[in-house]
């Protein structure tokens, strides 16, 4: 299996296999390719959402995926949709993030399968938080290791947010009370299968921290959001018919580019179960 790096930062894309004839030795590679590359494209692939699934649950079990009415075709997968006719709407992951992570375990992979594209735009950025971590100077890298983030989804699906998410005509996602939960993570948490430190932060879930000055949080929240999405770490994904992207929610966030208004959009989301975070 023969993968092509696509930055000097992150991301590879592997050619000429089909994920569904992976035997256990082809699929470990591929896992420890995902792992390594933390963005995996793999070209040319047509799957049915049930072969998806089956592909999921081969690198693990799946993860729960609130607040968002899955597929008709399958309980497991999400039709990521935004119907010509839905316009300028918000666009479904159209925020820096890290999948779920307000949850106790968050997701350790998501799988993302290209079934209808736009003409143009409807990229995909995606940014290395182990790259950003490794950035860092060691003053600063200590100082973060004390502290913890406080990961919440009340910015994203509290019922206040209902109108936002109801003008994808395509998808079902409801907003109730339980986004008000919190859950704290380590600000800098363990990779557990790679054994890289990694900084676990993302704007989208991450709405306040433990450890820092109540007077320094906003800052440092801001400047981490900026350090952590800075180009120099990135890598954006054009996406083609077939493509299915894999990526690792414990080592980055991405970002959904709302480009495209006025054409239609569709892609299969299957998310695998991660683990308690830990920290460095």
């Amino acid at each position: 299996m023969e993968a092509v790096r696509l930055t000097g930062v992150m991301g590879a894309r592997v050619d000429g296999i089909d994920v569904r004839t992976l035997d256990d030795e082809g699929l470990a590679e591929l896992r420890a390719l995902v792992c390594e590359h933390e963005v995996l494209v793999v070209s040319g692939q047509a799957l049915t959402p049930y072969e998806q699934v089956e592909f999921s649950h081969r690198l693990g079990p799946a993860a729960d995926s609130p607040f968002i009415e899955p597929s008709a075709d399958h309980p497991e997968v999400i039709r990521v949709l935004k119907e010509a006719k839905d316009g300028n709407a918000f666009n479904f992951g159209g925020a820096w993030h890290s999948d779920f992570s307000f949850q106790p375990s968050p997701p350790s992979f998501t799988v993302l399968h290209a079934i209808d594209l736009p003409p143009w735009g409807g990229d995909t950025c995606f940014s290395s938080m182990t790259a950003a971590w490794d950035a860092l100077p060691a003053q600063q890298k200590e100082d973060l290791l004390a502290y913890r983030g406080v990961h919440t989804a009340r910015d994203a699906y509290s019922p206040r947010m209902q109108a936002v998410h109801s003008g994808l005509s395509g998808m079902n996602i409801v907003c109730d009370e339980s986004a008000h939960d919190v859950t704290l993570h380590p600000l800098v948490r363990v990779h557990p299968e790679t054994g890289r430190t990694v900084l676990f932060y993302n704007r989208a879930y991450v709405r306040d921290l433990v450890g820092p000055p109540d007077d320094e949080k906003k800052r440092l929240m801001e400047w981490l959001h900026l350090h952590t999405t800075d180009a120099r770490f990135g890598y954006r994904h054009r996406w083609s018919p077939g493509d299915l992207v894999i990526w690792d929610n414990r080592s980055t966030q991405h970002y959904a580019l709302n480009d495209y208004a006025g054409f239609r959009r569709e892609l299969h989301r299957t998310t695998v179960a991660g683990e308690t975070p830990i920290p460095a």
